[in-house]
């Protein structure tokens, strides 16, 4: 049997309220099922979080639609299930009911079996509800075995991948350990790594959601994994997704950064990308003239890019002294933000209260006005 693995579609979400954010999101996903058809899987598990709401707006719904559609006329089953951000409050109907996907374990452990493989499904539980989770956890072992492969599909945070206190609700040896695929979501960044008598992954987000994605993106692309079950130990390949828009962090100092960002552009010029990028562009000195800078980055983009680059955000960076993050620190950072997220269950208000976070820390309160107006010009 072969099986797709993806999760954190976020379906709907509007990043920086641009139509073409979420359409960005929709070509991914439709390139994924493309994939996964022309791969002739068997099944498609999704790892929670399909859509970014659980009121999602019609086209969401429309596009799931369509995709689904195709999935069940090449003869692939989909199984889910629910992720914080598409859970409904108040024992509401969640939006996948309108479109014939099955969701597992919501409430309490779901097990399906297809040609022989036993599905276990757990939805998201948190606070209260993690000894819950636990125990239900708990009772994989003693099923699994029924099966002739097993696969555990769940949303939610590992201390080994997400490790601040509150961010997590499990710790690997809270998993069940007869199961030969781990099919989890919730982080946005890839991970994959041999676990008990097989392999546990997080399939990650298939577009870049937020700034603290970027990187992840350069090194491990988006996408989803491509499961055989057939031997001994499942083989896994990794496919990667090419409807990703592009999205760029620059940091220059004051003084370089008109000629360093001009050979940028240069450069974007004569090897134009598919989608046009996001930048970010950070510019870093003691006493920027912050209005005479922002002048000059604005015309130079306007001259060289005017219709090359879908949006552009320029951010100032100062301190009286030296600021050195190491790449263990760095990565815990990037954790934080999903800490964040998770706090306020908002991806968006997650985003704002990180960038708010790094600027303020520093005593920048200019720069947290700016991110606040940001954040509020892009409502309208």
């Amino acid at each position: 049997m072969r099986i797709a693995h993806i999760s954190d579609t976020h379906l709907g979400y509007r990043q920086y309220n641009l139509d073409e954010r979420e359409n960005d999101i929709y070509d991914a996903f439709n390139e994924a099922v493309d994939i996964m058809i022309e791969e002739r899987v068997d099944v498609v598990v999704h790892a929670g979080d399909f859509f970014d709401t659980p009121r999602p707006p019609i086209k969401a719904l429309y596009v799931a639609k369509e995709a689904i559609k195709r999935l069940h006329e090449n003869g692939i089953k989909i199984l889910t299930v629910l992720g914080e951000h598409d859970t409904p409050k108040r024992r509401a109907m969640p939006p996948h009911k309108l479109l014939d996907i099955p969701i597992l374990g919501i409430g309490e452990l779901s097990v399906v079996e297809v040609n022989g493989v036993g599905f276990f499904g757990i939805s998201n539980m948190k606070g209260k509800r993690v000894n819950l989770l636990k125990q239900e956890l708990s009772k994989v072992d003693a099923l699994a075995n029924r099966y002739s492969k097993a696969v555990l599909i769940a949303h939610q945070g590992i201390k080994k991948y997400l490790p601040f206190e509150g961010a997590y609700e499990l710790e690997l040896g809270d998993l069940p350990k007869e199961i030969d695929y781990y099919a989890f979501g919730h982080i946005h960044r890839r991970t994959f790594e041999k676990f008990g008598r097989g392999y546990l992954a997080y399939s990650g987000s298939i577009e870049i959601l937020s700034r603290s994605e970027i990187n992840d993106w350069k090194r491990d692309g988006k996408g989803i994994y491509l499961i055989d079950l057939e031997g001994d130990l499942p083989e896994v390949h990794k496919i990667s997704l090419q409807q990703i828009r592009p999205q760029f962090e620059l940091s220059y100092s004051e003084s370089d950064v008109i000629e360093e960002l001009k050979a940028f552009l240069y450069n974007l010029l004569k090897n134009p990308l598919d989608k046009s990028p996001i930048l970010r562009i950070n510019i870093s000195g003691e006493g920027i003239r912050k209005p005479e800078i922002l002048e000059k980055v604005q015309y130079l983009l306007r001259k060289m890019v005017p219709e090359k680059v879908l949006r552009y955000d320029v951010h100032f960076v100062g301190s009286d002294t030296p600021i050195t993050i190491t790449a263990e620190e760095l990565g815990k950072i990037a954790d934080l933000e999903e800490l964040f997220i998770e706090y306020l269950r908002d991806e968006t208000l997650g985003h704002l209260a990180f960038e708010l976070y790094k600027s303020l820390q520093y005593g920048d309160v200019e720069g947290g006005i700016e991110i606040c107006k940001e954040y509020l010009e892009g409502r309208k």
